[in-house]
């Protein structure tokens, strides 16, 4: 599996944090996007879409953040229901049966990108020192996912 954060990080070659759009689009080639070459004064239609997405305010740079959510709910769009994640999460837990997760538990079962990505947007369980609550997360995240593809429909 290719970091994701690194790779982003590779492609920023002026160290800003952000992608401008042909470092973005370069970098999702690099991680198998099929990004189709228009033809000489044809639009972007495939890439202009994905910028939908994660260039909402379309000032030209994709942040390394927009870039990492985006990349995360690819991942994760593939998965059917907020159930359906929740259980994946519930799986990393020791034992697998806790309604949380520690931050130790998310770094040895992913890439530290994506552990890190998690962490800083799950908020903490009640009550328990350490504990992060995925299933808030959960419902984060597919309700983000919900108004890309509106987004991306309209």
């Amino acid at each position: 599996v290719v970091s994701t954060q690194s790779t982003g990080k590779h492609f920023d070659k002026d160290r800003s944090g952000r992608l401008d759009h042909n470092e973005f689009k370069a970098c999702l080639r690099a991680l198998g996007f099929d990004l189709p070459v228009p033809q000489e004064d044809e639009p972007d239609t495939v890439f202009e879409a994905i910028l939908d997405c994660v260039d909402f305010d379309r000032d030209g740079f994709v942040r390394l953040e927009e870039y990492m959510q985006f990349m995360i709910s690819r991942t994760t769009e593939n998965v059917a229901s907020t159930d359906e994640l929740t259980e994946a999460f519930r799986s990393l837990t020791e034992g697998g049966d806790k309604p949380y997760i520690t931050a130790s538990e998310l770094y040895a079962a992913m890439p530290p990108d994506q552990a890190k990505y998690c962490i800083d947007r799950m908020e903490k369980y009640p009550d328990v020192p350490g504990a992060l609550d995925y299933t808030n997360f959960t419902k984060i995240i597919f309700q983000s996912n919900l108004n890309s593809s509106a987004a991306s429909v309209d």
